[in-house]
């Protein structure tokens, strides 16, 4: 029997420390060469919106040590509009009851069976969350207890539930541009983590005297000036927009989740194009980022996260070196691993839906 599970259920199964756990196992594994991950594609079309795209997602990963393979799809309609001076991209919630759709197909890979059909939206924001703090464990100082957050939505909360875990934090000041978003989100992050959270009404000031430094926005335009970098920082993001290359250039160390940082893009008229957010190629005119696509870092000059977690990297050297780590892209092998810590919680505790095995298969080889 195959599980079908939904977002409350995965929630209600998933813990951030279950999460942390198997996401470094499987870095671990992909550092030794016995998980294998392949490449993010988008494949874009045009909708009848004016102004907004659909795009297929696709992502996959193997994990041997759990014998499953996890299939990630999102099939969703975006867009690009401005907010504050910055271009952002958004989701459009056009499908039925003005929502998404995005799932995760969990395989065995001994017989090839369906294992589990589960929603990605609350696996997504765990396993980002989990992913940074991963790098935290490895690159910011251990005494590292002030948080500078940019963003208060749906990934920022992860961000610091995951942090949390591996750095003994006493404060936490955030800044997002919504006032009324901001002091919501810190008075629930209060709650939730049992520290002060503070809502700040300037970037600058929730950053300042910051041991951890960190960007969870939707924004494709640098949102943190260089000069917030001080010595002894750890610095991370859940995309590289969010830094600019001034920012890089104040690190000592900076680490990435893969040097394969564009997905597979496919466009409407122009095919494939080497681009992660493919903006000026559906709306002429628009720019991605104040720096532009020339201010792109040179990925293959950076060591991986797999690299840092297994060992063949050296991480942070000294307490005044600034470290970063750059989130750069989703890799399917997250997908994986937490899937199959999901599947196997739901398989111990009874959840889900149970969906006769024989409905997805055939008697005939493809």
């Amino acid at each position: 029997m195959a599980i079908l599970l939904s977002n409350e259920e995965v929630q209600a199964l998933l813990t951030m420390e279950d999460t942390l756990r198997v996401v470094e196992d499987a870095y671990r594994e992909l550092g030794e060469g016995t998980a294998v991950n392949r490449p993010r594609s988008d494949l874009y079309s045009r909708t009848n919106l004016p102004d907004a795209f659909h795009v297929f997602k696709t992502m996959e990963g193997t994990l041997p040590s759990h014998h499953v393979v996890a299939l990630r799809i999102d099939s969703n309609v975006v867009r690009w509009r401005e907010v504050g001076g910055k271009l952002r991209k958004e989701g459009v919630p056009v499908a039925a009851g003005n929502r998404y759709l995005g799932l995760v197909l969990l395989f065995s890979t001994e017989n090839g069976e369906l294992l589990a059909i589960m929603p990605d939206g609350y696996l997504q924001r765990m396993r980002v969350g989990a992913t940074n703090a991963l790098a935290a464990k490895h690159l910011a100082r251990a005494d590292a207890s002030r948080v500078g957050l940019l963003g208060s939505g749906w990934q920022a909360g992860a961000q610091l539930m995951a942090l949390a875990l591996v750095r003994p934090l006493r404060e936490v000041r955030v800044y997002s541009p919504n006032a009324e978003h901001r002091e919501s989100f810190a008075r629930e992050m209060t709650a939730t983590l049992g520290l002060p959270v503070i809502p700040a009404a300037e970037p600058s000031v929730a950053v300042a005297d910051a041991d951890i430094l960190a960007s969870a926005t939707n924004s494709l335009a640098p949102v943190i000036d260089p000069g917030w970098v001080r010595r002894g920082q750890f610095v991370t993001c859940v995309k590289h927009a969010e830094l600019g290359t001034g920012v890089l250039a104040r690190c000592d160390k900076t680490f990435i989740n893969a040097r394969r940082a564009n997905p597979e893009t496919y466009l409407p008229g122009h095919g494939h194009v080497d681009v992660h957010d493919p903006v000026e190629y559906l709306m002429p005119g628009a720019s991605p980022s104040g720096g532009g696509r020339g201010g792109e870092p040179d990925w293959a000059a950076y060591p991986e996260l797999q690299e840092l977690v297994g060992g063949a990297a050296a991480g942070r050297g000294s307490e005044a070196e600034v470290t970063c780590f750059i989130n750069n892209i989703g890799l399917g092998i997250q997908f994986s691993a937490v899937a199959a810590a999901i599947y196997e919680a739901a398989v111990r505790k009874g959840a889900g839906r149970q969906i006769p095995t024989e409905w997805f298969l055939q008697s005939e080889h493809p």
